[in-house]
């Protein structure tokens, strides 16, 4: 079986400040666990006025200099929240400020809410998706041509030069959702695919298997894409777990943990399927325990 990686997901919009985010990186990293990831939002909810949501990649360029060999991501940047060329020059540069440890995780968007209260256009979901489609397409010709150019429908660059280069090549492309439509930019682009959260293994295993049809249709080995799972996860005996900021606002959310031998069959499920990387979300002020917990007792098992 192929070597297994696992990250650990952090939710800013759900209230933490840097100082816990740091503290679970750096645990994590002692721990062995090959990535910290955080998703991309900027708020919780609208009524939520008090709930602390640090911005993603401002967050990984702190961590990137708290943290030595921790691989860094965002799961996953909305294509649209920024333009697409800034980016790209955001990305390579953190992946020079990290000595070559980011994955540029990306999608289509989806939280309506925040597109409203930001001031930014919310198309249709196939718009947003072809959206993406031309932003990878202009991020990867920015990281490997000396001027950049594309003239797409919805994004435009002229000749852009873009430097440095981002240290690692390629910088890894991680395209996080399931449907049809981003499947097929997936196997476009991606160097990793996520589904999250907990997909059920039948409905896994079938993304998968239009993931390498559309890979077919344009000659490329699905094989060379790697793939992960997003999965929720509370460990029995893990310490630390109290009510998250956000959960006065939307009711505290009920986890049941799992023993070690339970923990480690429900991983092994997926990666019976080939999936070879896990990021996994631990219970709100249990993931510096819980880190340390499920290298020690869940990883052996696998």
């Amino acid at each position: 079986m192929k070597r297994i990686d696992y990250g650990v997901q952090i939710e800013p919009q759900f209230g933490y400040t840097y100082s816990h985010i740091r503290e679970v990186a750096q645990r994590a990293e002692l721990s062995g666990f090959e990535s910290l990831w955080v998703s991309d939002h900027f708020l919780i909810r609208p009524e939520a006025v008090d709930v602390n949501c640090l911005e993603a990649w401002t967050l990984l360029a702190a961590l990137a200099r708290d943290t030595e060999k921790l691989r860094l991501g965002t799961m996953v940047s909305s294509q649209s929240y920024r333009n697409p060329a800034l980016a790209a020059k955001m990305a390579a540069t953190l992946d020079h400020i990290s000595g070559g440890r980011i994955y540029y995780g990306v999608g289509a968007g989806w939280k309506e809410v925040e597109y409203k209260a930001y001031g930014i256009p919310f198309p249709k979901a196939s718009t947003r998706i072809r959206q993406l489609d031309e932003a990878l397409e202009i991020t990867e010709r920015m990281w490997t041509q000396s001027k950049a150019s594309y003239q797409g429908k919805h994004y435009t660059v002229n000749e852009c030069v873009s430097a440095p280069k981002p240290v690692q090549s390629p910088l890894p492309i991680v395209v996080g959702g399931t449907g049809d439509m981003l499947l097929k930019v997936s196997a476009k682009h991606a160097h990793m695919v996520n589904f999250a959260w907990n997909t059920p293994l039948d409905k896994y295993r079938d993304r998968l298997g239009v993931l390498e049809k559309h890979c077919r249709k344009l000659g490329r080995n699905p094989y060379g894409i790697r793939k992960s799972a997003g999965l929720h996860l509370a460990l029995e005996g893990a310490k630390g777990h109290i009510t998250a900021p956000y959960e006065k606002y939307s009711g505290v959310k009920k986890w049941e943990p799992k023993t070690p031998k339970e923990a480690a069959e429900f991983v092994k499920g997926y990666a019976e399927l080939g999936v070879d990387h896990f990021v996994i979300v631990f219970p709100y002020g249990s993931e510096a325990d819980s880190v340390e917990s499920f290298m020690r007792h869940v990883a052996p098992r696998v």
